[in-house]
């Protein structure tokens, strides 16, 4: 009886360490290696390349006057950077404003680079609006659920 209640107490500790550990982790910052542009400056985080990984080759997602529409609906302020993904996962696909681009600008671009994987992988554009089953019901589930669509529209994050 008193060897499980270590063991309790023991887990608990390593529970407890554990947990502290990755919450100093989370806010470690190591230079170029997966952090979010908000982390920094707005003209660096302006400047960054915004990128989607699209599951085709190389070839399929086309340049120029063969761009898909919602980039090429972005004219000559981007600069485009298409290259084969990592790993043979297709080909990565991105894209960065040549000059200072607003905060409107960056969401459309985040917007076209979605759109532009949705159209080349599926052949559409997919929408959650209106929702397939019809109109949702008044409940609070349901309004949560259409303001997190609402919101996620620029960005494409909840």
């Amino acid at each position: 009886m008193v060897v499980p209640r270590f063991l309790d107490s023991l887990r608990g500790a390593a529970t407890e360490a554990g947990g502290a550990l990755l919450g100093r982790l989370q806010h470690v910052r190591l230079p170029g290696v997966g952090q979010s542009s908000a982390t920094d400056d707005p003209e660096t985080a302006a400047r960054r390349w915004r990128a989607v990984t699209v599951l085709c080759p190389p070839e399929q997602v086309g340049a120029g006057a063969d761009l898909p529409a919602p980039l090429a609906a972005l004219g000559d302020r981007l600069d485009l950077r298409i290259t084969p993904a990592p790993g043979d996962r297709g080909t990565e696909l991105a894209a960065r404003y040549r000059d200072r681009p607003s905060d409107d600008d960056l969401r459309a671009l985040r917007s076209a680079l979605r759109e532009t994987k949705q159209l080349i992988e599926v052949g559409e554009v997919l929408r959650v609006d209106p929702a397939p089953h019809g109109v949702r019901k008044p409940t609070p589930q349901g309004a949560a659920l259409e303001g997190a669509t609402a919101r996620a529209g620029g960005e494409g994050v909840l």
